[in-house]
C-alpha cells in the first residue's frame, strides 16, 4: 500500500509543480477563450489558434465562467486523473489492476515522459484521446464495437484525434460501429452551431491550417515526416513519396496484425496502435504529447510475453524522453521532434516485425 500511495503521488507532482510554476496552459486558453467568444456572440474562430470543431467550444463553456487563475490551479490535476484513468483503462484490457506491479510501476514511469509534462504544461486537450483510445481498445476487446464507436465519437468531438480509428472498425467488419464513429460526433456538431457564429469558418479556413501542418510556430515541434524531412533538406517530391510509402505500408502491416489468428486482447491494442502510431508518421502536425495515446497500451500490454514493451528496443525509443538522458544536439525544445519522431519509428518496427514474425509462423502452421 505505500508503494501505491507513493505511485499516485509521483504521478500529481507535475501538476503540482506547474501550477507553483503559473503556466499559462495556453492549449487550453485558445479554446477556452472560444468559449468566450460563444458567450459574446463572436466567432470561436476569430481566433486562428482555435483549431477545434465547434462543439470543443461550447464544451469548453463549463471553464469559460471561471477565472484563469482558478483554471490554471485546477486544470493541471484534471489532467493529470485524465492520463491515470487512462493508463487504469489500459491495464483493464489485459485485466491487470491498477495496483499490481506493473501498475505501480507505470504510475512512477508516466511522469518521467516527456509527452506527460509536455501535457500538463500545454493544457492540451489531447488527455481527451489518452483516456480514451484505452477504453475504446477496452471495448473493442469485450466485443462492444458500437459502444467503443460511440466513446470514440464522442472524443472526436471534443478533439478529432481518434478518426483514424475507423480503419480498426473496418477491419473488424463492424459496420454499424462505424455508422456511430460518424453519427456521434456529427450530431454532437449539428447540437452546436446555433450556439457557434460563423461555423464554417472551421472548413474554410481551420481546416486548410491544419493540412497545411500549422505555421511556422508550430512546426518545429512538429515530429511528423511532413515537418522533419524537410528540415533535413528533401524536396517536397521525396517528402511526399516518403510518407505514402510509410502510409501504405502502416496500414498494411496493421490490416495483417488484424486477421492475425490471434484471439488475445492484444490484437485489437497493436491493430489500433499501429494504425495510430502510422498517422503520426505521416500526417501533421504530431507533436510530442500525442505519444501517450499509444504508450500506455502498448506499455500495458507487458504482461504479454511476446510483447514490444518487453523488447529492450522499447525502452531505448522512451530513454530520450526520461530528463537526464539527452542526446548532444537535440536537447531544445525545437529539436526535440527529431527524438520523437525517433520514437514513433521505433515502435513501429517493433510492432511491425512482431506482426511479420507472427504472420510466418501462421503460414507455417
Amino acid at each position: 500500500m505505500p508503494a501505491r500511495i507513493a505511485a499516485a503521488v509521483v504521478v500529481i507532482l507535475p501538476a503540482a509543480a506547474v501550477v507553483r510554476r503559473g503556466s499559462v496552459l495556453q492549449d487550453n486558453g485558445d479554446v477556452v477563450q472560444a468559449a468566450r467568444a460563444l458567450l459574446s456572440g463572436r466567432s470561436p474562430y476569430a481566433d486562428e489558434r482555435f483549431l477545434y470543431l465547434p462543439s470543443s467550444a461550447v464544451a469548453a463553456l463549463a471553464e469559460a465562467w471561471l477565472d484563469d487563475l482558478t483554471i490554471r490551479r485546477v486544470l493541471p490535476f484534471v489532467l493529470s486523473l485524465l492520463t491515470l484513468a487512462g493508463w487504469w483503462l489500459a491495464l483493464r484490457v489485459g485485466g491487470t489492476r491498477l495496483d499490481s506491479r506493473l501498475g505501480v510501476l507505470g504510475m512512477v514511469g508516466i511522469p518521467l515522459l516527456f509527452g506527460y509534462r509536455s501535457l500538463l504544461i500545454l493544457g492540451n486537450w489531447s488527455a481527451v484521446a489518452v483516456v480514451a483510445l484505452p477504453a475504446v481498445l477496452l471495448l473493442c476487446a469485450r466485443n462492444r464495437w458500437v459502444a467503443a464507436a460511440a466513446v470514440a465519437g464522442v472524443s472526436i468531438a471534443l478533439k478529432p484525434m481518434l478518426v483514424p480509428l475507423a480503419l480498426l472498425f473496418l477491419f473488424a467488419g463492424r459496420r454499424r460501429a462505424v455508422v456511430t464513429l460518424v453519427v456521434v460526433p456529427g450530431v454532437l456538431v449539428l447540437l452546436s452551431l446555433p450556439f457557434t457564429a460563423e461555423p464554417g469558418r472551421f472548413l474554410s479556413e481551420t481546416l486548410p491550417f491544419l493540412l497545411q501542418g500549422q505555421d511556422e510556430y508550430a512546426r518545429p515541434y512538429d515530429a511528423s515526416l511532413a515537418s522533419i524531412l524537410p528540415r533535413l533538406g528533401a524536396g517536397d517530391g521525396v517528402t511526399l513519396a516518403a510518407r505514402a510509402v510509410v502510409a501504405v505500408t502502416g496500414f498494411t502491416l496493421a490490416w495483417w496484425r488484424w486477421r492475425l489468428p490471434d484471439p488475445t486482447e492484444s490484437r485489437p491494442v497493436e491493430t489500433g496502435c499501429m494504425i495510430m502510431i502510422t498517422v503520426f508518421l505521416v500526417c501533421t502536425p504530431a507533436f510530442g504529447h500525442y505519444s501517450l495515446l499509444v504508450l500506455l497500451p502498448l506499455a500495458a500490454t507487458a504482461v504479454d510475453p511476446g510483447s514490444v514493451a518487453r523488447s529492450p528496443w522499447f525502452s531505448i525509443a522512451l530513454a530520450p524522453q526520461v530528463p537526464g538522458i539527452e542526446v548532444p544536439g537535440l536537447a531544445t525544445p525545437q529539436t526535440r521532434a527529431f527524438l520523437v519522431l525517433f520514437m514513433h519509428g521505433v515502435l513501429a518496427v517493433l510492432l511491425a516485425s512482431r506482426t511479420l514474425r507472427a504472420r510466418r509462423a501462421s503460414h507455417a502452421g
